[in-house]
């Protein structure tokens, strides 16, 4: 039986009218033995938890990859721990700012990915982009979606490993940045993509 993967990304979000994660998404194929399926999340942390719980309950994917924006990165960024805290530094796309507050009660301080970090990054390089692990995905959603998936995983009982992956700005985006801002760093997306595919194909091994 093929291998099922899940990879999500995310809307538009803090003014922007763009995320290369959509972009990324829409091009990546699915590596050989395996479906992939894909998923729009939106950047709204009350409503990420529920929306990846369903997804995750329908499909019961071998596999999930979450790709979220690192605007001001210059490198893909691999997480390796999903932390137990909604600390936003913008509002989110339905308005809601937290400010240290957990995402549950009753769950464990963090999570670890069930993929090591280390080997997507090695593959995401490997491609020919500039790739490296960090520990945590900052305070956002792109950190409330890693502890929700994982908790759901664990919750369920499910067998779904898990990894996340940040990427920078495409360098087309920042080409259409206002003059005078700070430009932010980038890459382009046909290399962002070829790294995410390759970090997926080695997840999938």
């Amino acid at each position: 039986m093929a291998k099922k993967i899940l990879v999500t990304a995310f809307e538009p979000f803090g003014g922007r009218t763009d995320n290369p994660t959509l972009r990324v998404l829409a091009a990546l194929k699915a590596p050989p033995g395996a479906r992939l399926f894909r998923a729009r999340l939106p950047v709204e942390g009350r409503a990420v938890g529920k929306k990846i719980e369903t997804l995750l309950a329908r499909l019961k994917p071998d596999l999930l990859v979450s790709l979220g924006l690192a605007a001001g990165e210059a490198a893909v960024r691999v997480e390796r721990f999903g932390l137990n805290v909604a600390d936003y530094g913008i509002k989110d796309n339905a308005g809601w700012r937290p400010e240290g507050e957990k995402l549950d009660p009753s769950g464990p301080a963090a999570y670890t990915v069930t993929i090591d970090p280390r080997r997507l990054a090695a593959a995401a390089r490997r491609a020919g982009a500039p790739a490296y692990v960090s520990n945590h995905a900052g305070g956002y959603v792109c950190n409330t979606l890693m502890y929700r998936a994982m908790r759901a995983i664990d919750r369920a009982g499910l067998r779904t490993r898990y990894a996340f992956i940040h990427i920078p700005v495409s360098t087309g985006m920042a080409l259409k940045e206002k003059p005078g801002k700070n430009i932010s760093s980038s890459l382009p997306l046909a290399l962002m993509t070829a790294a995410v595919q390759a970090a997926i194909k080695e997840a999938a091994k």
